[in-house]
Parts: structure tokens; C-alpha cells; sequence
């Protein structure tokens, strides 16, 4: 078994969560003055970091995305955290690496806890011997700050018998710099070419795909 540890990217991996992320952007957004047009164009505000999100693709300042980041989050911790729902084919996935005794991380830039709480709802949690996102005080939000933590709470010491699953170029940028390879898969949320372009060592389509890729390794 090439890789015994394997590390899960969360929103549009294993969640399609963009229900109410996108409504919460949409709100927050609009509330700052910022016209938004249709979904697909808040398709790359999930994945990143919300503060750097906002600087980045809004040009705002630290304090105006603060500020901008305090409406979006009010509004998914009340609403949009569980207009969510599981990726066709991830929990198939999951529970055929849990049974060849693969030791199973999430390693998100998502608050931990919105992670945790979805996790639960769904039936997840049993899949996973780690789960680990940004902190309540949004340190640790850094993808590969995240993965680094997983990778020592998990006790890997040798880093090519991990590996990272995710659908965004910051989940192939994050494990590079932790030291991982990452097999991207495409599940609508990335612009095209996006993970080869970023170094992913094989991106597959579906979660069909993706199993195919993990026969014999």
C-alpha cells in the first residue's frame, strides 16, 4: 500500500456546500457594495481563506474584508452551513479506503467546527481518525499549515506514504509546500486546467475516477 494516510480537502470535495456559501457571499458582498452577477462567478471564493478571498479578488483592505467576512459568517453560522450535501460517490470512496485500513484525515481551510458539525449530520465522522481546519480565532486557516498539523497529529514520518485529495489549486499549492503529492479531482468548482496547472500528479473526474486511481496504490 503505497499511500496509508490520506488527506481530504473538504468544501467541493467531499461536500458540495456552495449552497450556502454562495448565498453568503452573495449577501455579503452586496452588502459592501460590490454587485455579484451569477453563481459561477463566486465559484472562487470556495476553497482560499475568506480574509485573503476578499482582499484578493475584491481588492478590499484587511479591515474591509473583516468587516465583509463578519456578514458572511453571521449568515452561515445561522443558515448556510448545512445546505450542503455529500459529493456522488465520496462516501462509496471513504468507506472503501476505511476497509483497507488507510488512516482517513480532513485537512480544511474551513473552520474546524463547520467541518465537525457537517461531518456528524451526514454520518461521516466514522470515517475519519482525524479532522482538522482553522481555529475558532481563524489561525490555522493556511492549507498547509492545516495539512503540516494533521500529518504530525497522525505521527507520518515518511511523507510518500500520504497523500492529499482535493478539487482547488490551494489544495495542491498547500500539500507541495507540507511536502505531499495531490491527486486533484474536478467536481465543477475549479476553472479548467486549473489543478494540473497548480501540480496536481493526476486529477480525476469523478469519484468513479478516482477510485480506478487507487488500484494498487
Amino acid at each position: 500500500m503505497r499511500y496509508r494516510y490520506v488527506l481530504f480537502d473538504f468544501d467541493g470535495t467531499l461536500f458540495d456546500t456552495s449552497e450556502g456559501i454562495l448565498k453568503g457571499f452573495r449577501l455579503a458582498l452586496e452588502s459592501a457594495g460590490i454587485p455579484v452577477g451569477e453563481d459561477r462567478e463566486l465559484y472562487k471564493f470556495i476553497g482560499p481563506p475568506v480574509i485573503p478571498a476578499f482582499m484578493e479578488f475584491c481588492g478590499m483592505t484587511e479591515a474591509e474584508a473583516q468587516r465583509t467576512k463578519k456578514v458572511y459568517r453571521s449568515y452561515y453560522e445561522s443558515e448556510g452551513v448545512f445546505l450542503c450535501r455529500p459529493i456522488e460517490g465520496a462516501e462509496a470512496f471513504l468507506r472503501r479506503l476505511k476497509g483497507q485500513g488507510r488512516v482517513l484525515s480532513v485537512a480544511t481551510s474551513k473552520p474546524e467546527r463547520f467541518a465537525r458539525a457537517i461531518l456528524e449530520r451526514f454520518g461521516f465522522s466514522k470515517y475519519f481518525d482525524f479532522v482538522a481546519g482553522a481555529r475558532p480565532d481563524e489561525t490555522r486557516s493556511d492549507k498547509s499549515e492545516v495539512i503540516s498539523f494533521v500529518l504530525a497529529e497522525a505521527g507520518v514520518r515518511d511523507l510518500s506514504s500520504a497523500v492529499m485529495i482535493g478539487d482547488r489549486k490551494y489544495d495542491v499549492i498547500g500539500a507541495r509546500k507540507a511536502g505531499l503529492s495531490c491527486i486533484g479531482i474536478d467536481t465543477g468548482f475549479s476553472e479548467k486546467g486549473e489543478l494540473e496547472e497548480a501540480g496536481a500528479v493526476a486529477v480525476a473526474k469523478n469519484y468513479e475516477e478516482l477510485s480506478r486511481l487507487f488500484e494498487g496504490i
